[in-house]
């Protein structure tokens, strides 16, 4: 008789899930890229190579990986596109609060979040009747060739953009306004870049919810925008704006005459004082002949800036010496 028969292996158990694939999936669900990528190419070996369940886990995890990828580099692009652009209505003012790049801002933009760092920091575009403190005011070109020097483009532009907006001196936030300016590198520059920003911000902690342009005070004057029958406090020196009263009110002084000088090149300081002293004089004499004279009298010229800037006035100021008065000293 034969051997007897052999008995039948018993069925191989069911195959265990690897534990790898369990963590990729999970991790990748979860967001956990690193993890997740890792867990999920080391459970595909170990799978393969014990003959586990798992690789659809695994991949899975893979996957929802990828998926992360794409959301955070959708997500990362609209940040960064939003840093460039501004919601604006059909006028092209902004319609809405957006953080963007200070040099990317139109004049008339209000802004508020300043850090102190025109160059590199982000602001809060938004309309102008939203409480902001800061506000593109002036867009201009330097003049010039070969580039100056970082420190010659800095000091040019800060004259530049003084010139453009010395109107703000008779706003009522004159004493709290600071000007930045974005100006070109030397980079930009050999690119043809000349253009300048001008950004007003108010210091301190007070905001404001109207443009600069209309905070203008009506009663501010500059030197060269006096004129005759204009009367004033005693002379602001810290002011490049004076405060006009009605000469019913207490005042020191008043503006007597106001002339024009010659036109032509820049005289010089002594030359263009002198010439307007020469003029106001000549004007005392008439207006005030027979009649009582004012204590003090003298004139303001134009500088160079402001010659330059197309101012030829002389402005003649009649002062009373030891007390204020309540009328006019124009006969």
């Amino acid at each position: 008789a034969g051997p007897p028969p052999a008995v039948p292996a018993p069925p191989p158990g069911p195959a265990r899930t690897n534990r790898l694939a369990i963590a990729a999936l999970v991790t990748g669900l979860l967001g956990l890229i690193l993890f997740a990528v890792g867990f999920g190419i080391a459970a595909l070996v170990q799978a393969g190579r014990r003959g586990e369940k798992g690789k659809g886990l695994a991949i899975g995890g893979l996957a929802a990986s990828a998926v992360w990828v794409v959301v955070g580099v959708v997500a990362a692009t609209v940040a960064v596109g939003s840093m460039f652009t501004v919601k604006r209505d059909e006028a092209g003012q902004i319609s809405r609060s957006d953080r963007v790049i200070p040099s990317l801002l139109r004049v008339g933009d209000c802004f508020t979040g300043f850090s102190g760092d025109i160059q590199s920091s982000l602001v809060t575009a938004l309309p102008c009747t939203q409480p902001h403190e800061g506000e593109v005011a002036a867009k201009l070109r330097l003049p010039g060739d070969i580039y100056p020097g970082d420190r010659e483009v800095f000091d040019q532009a800060e004259d530049a953009c003084y010139g453009r907006l010395v109107d703000l001196q008779k706003s009522r936030y004159a004493e709290q306004l600071q000007l930045y300016t974005i100006a070109p590198s030397g980079t930009t520059w050999r690119t043809g870049d000349r253009e300048v920003l001008c950004f007003m911000h108010v210091e301190g902690t007070g905001k404001i919810t109207t443009p600069l342009a209309q905070t203008m005070d009506p009663n501010l004057k500059l030197w060269y925008e006096l004129a005759r029958g204009d009367c004033l406090g005693k002379w602001n020196d810290e002011a490049m704006a004076q405060r006009t009263l009605a000469c019913t009110e207490r005042h020191w002084m008043e503006v007597y005459a106001v002339h024009t000088l010659k036109a032509g090149p820049f005289p010089g300081v002594k030359t263009a004082e002198r010439r307007a002293e020469a003029g106001c004089d000549e004007r005392y004499e008439r207006i005030f002949r027979g009649h009582r004279a004012p204590d003090l009298i003298s004139s303001l010229a134009p500088d160079k800036d402001d010659w330059t800037a197309g101012v030829r006035t002389a402005v003649c100021l009649a002062e009373s010496e030891d007390h204020p008065l309540k009328k006019s000293m124009l006969p």
